[in-house]
């Protein structure tokens, strides 16, 4: 009867030991740090001359656009 228990208790503690070290292993290392998000702005201004200066008065008609770009 001891030898039984003995085969019988084996696999229990194997699988009890194997159970207890895999919680105590370390976390994985965290990810690198993502690099810094740079962005560049660009302004452009545009004016237009519409219509006739003697007639109806000289109308502009002015658009800014701004184009943004991030890396």
């Amino acid at each position: 009867m001891n030898s039984l228990g003995k085969r019988a208790f084996s696999p229990l503690s194997l699988a009890f030991c194997i159970a207890i070290l895999s919680g105590c292993s370390s976390p994985p290392p965290p990810p690198p740090p993502l690099p810094p998000v740079e962005r560049h702005c660009e302004t452009i201004d545009k004016t237009e001359v519409l219509g006739d200066a003697r007639a109806e008065g000289e109308v502009k008609r002015m658009t800014t656009t701004t184009r943004c770009i991030t890396q």
